[in-house]
């Protein structure tokens, strides 16, 4: 009896800790039965591909997830990295701005060696991009059984590089300080034990030489090394969280840590959303994605706000582009109808009395007598009579009549004259 006791106790506190250890419960890790249904992957193809990330800190496995959802910016974002070597800080921010990658796309680039890998692997990125969109709940339970395993394994632990948070069966992999994160570099064969899927295991990701820390071998023995510390910029990190309870991912600039948020003026994290915009060319594998993607082109629910402004953007140029007509319209036949009756009626009254000045200046000129000899011509007293002039014919006419009475006269005496002389 008194042994009893003691292995009652000791089965109770194996009871505790194979419970402590164990993956989501029940109730969490099961979703309805449609969900099931649509699934396109298996658990252990979800093990297999969450493997080689399941421990990075809740922030980097973020945006792993997000960016994995858009393979062809990743392979451009590597590329773009690997042409520029060493480019950080707000330099590096300068020249990712003009990229248009997607937030999460463009801050890898603050991880070269993570870039490189889904660069590498873009199967398996497709893959697993694929898993959150189609599987986002099982995705999220499937990394905090993960976290368990090598929690269990003595393989996640608090260190100098992360802080490991256990909250009822929920773990958290946290930096000491914020902005400033590892890359840890693990060998998944190890860390989580004994691998459970013979059939699926998951794949050692060898970093080129220029990503590869000096003590990179340790992973085939110790199963887990440290990369060199990176200093985010909050610019590029916008600090994403994956909610493990409701398995939502959120984006915010302040850190959630799982909390009813009771103030009213804290800022709300955003939740993420697929940007079908940002996938490209590429298509969807799994048929539930492709479906629920095609049945909206303009994307999920955050999609529909940019279709709003459109409508607002419209209207705008419609009374920009009205109004120029208009004034452009009026005062053009203003200006060429009034010069041109202006210079047509001033001329017409110029020319009229021109023809008038003529006449009364010519009267004038026939004042001048012109002198012609007589017929008769010995007398030198005779008057000669002026030459009647074309176009005044009332002037000269009497004149004439009052000097030929007087010239009658004057032949009768000639021929008296003449006369008395014989």
């Amino acid at each position: 009896m008194k042994l009893a006791r003691p292995i009652a106790w000791l089965a109770c506190t194996a009871t505790a800790a194979a419970l402590a250890v164990a993956p989501a419960p029940p109730a969490q890790a099961q979703t309805s039965a449609s969900w099931r249904t649509q699934a396109p992957y298996a658990q252990q193809e979800l093990d297999q591909m969450l493997a080689p990330i399941a421990l990075y800190p809740d922030a980097l496995l973020a945006q792993v997830l997000m960016a994995a959802t858009y393979p062809l910016e990743v392979v451009q974002a590597a590329r773009f990295v690997q042409g520029n070597p060493g480019l950080d800080g707000p330099a590096l921010e300068r020249a990712v701005a003009p990229m248009g990658w997607d937030p999460s796309v463009a801050a890898l680039t603050q991880f070269p060696s993570v870039l490189a890998m889904m660069s590498e692997e873009l199967d398996w990125t497709q893959r697993l991009g694929e898993a959150l969109l189609a599987q986002r709940e099982q995705v999220m339970d499937t990394v905090q059984a993960l976290r368990a395993k090598a929690y269990a394994a003595g393989s996640l632990r608090s260190t100098e590089q992360q802080h490991v948070i256990v909250q009822e069966r929920v773990i958290l992999i946290e930096p000491w300080r914020p902005g400033l994160v590892w890359v840890p570099f693990y060998n998944p064969q190890i860390v989580y034990g004994t691998w459970w899927w013979p059939t699926h295991p998951p794949f050692l990701w060898v970093p080129p030489v220029v990503y590869r820390p000096p003590y990179f071998p340790e992973v085939y023995s110790v199963g887990i090394v440290w990369g060199p510390l990176t200093v985010v910029l909050g610019s590029l990190w916008h600090d994403p969280r994956p909610v493990w309870r409701s398995r939502p991912i959120v984006v915010d600039n302040a850190p959630v840590f799982n909390v009813i948020v009771t103030n009213a003026s804290a800022p709300r994290p955003l939740v993420w959303h697929h940007d079908p915009a940002h996938r490209g060319r590429i298509e969807y594998r799994t048929p539930v994605v492709r479906e629920r993607y095609r049945a909206q082109p303009p994307g999920p629910a955050q999609r529909v706000a940019p279709p709003v402004p459109s409508p607002r953007v419209a209207p705008a140029p419609a009374p920009r582009v009205a109004p120029p007509p208009s004034p452009r319209v009026a005062p053009a036949p203003s200006p060429r109808v009034a010069p041109a009756p202006a210079p047509r009626v001033t001329p017409a009254p110029q020319r009229e009395p021109k023809p008038v000045t003529p006449p009364q200046a010519r009267p004038i000129a026939p004042q001048k007598p012109i002198q012609r000899p007589l017929p008769a011509g010995p007398s030198q007293g005779a008057q000669v009579q002026p030459a009647p002039r074309l176009g005044v014919p009332p002037v000269p006419q009497p004149q004439q009549r009052q000097q030929s009475p007087q010239r009658q006269p004057a032949r009768p005496h000639e021929s008296q004259q003449r006369g008395g002389s014989q």
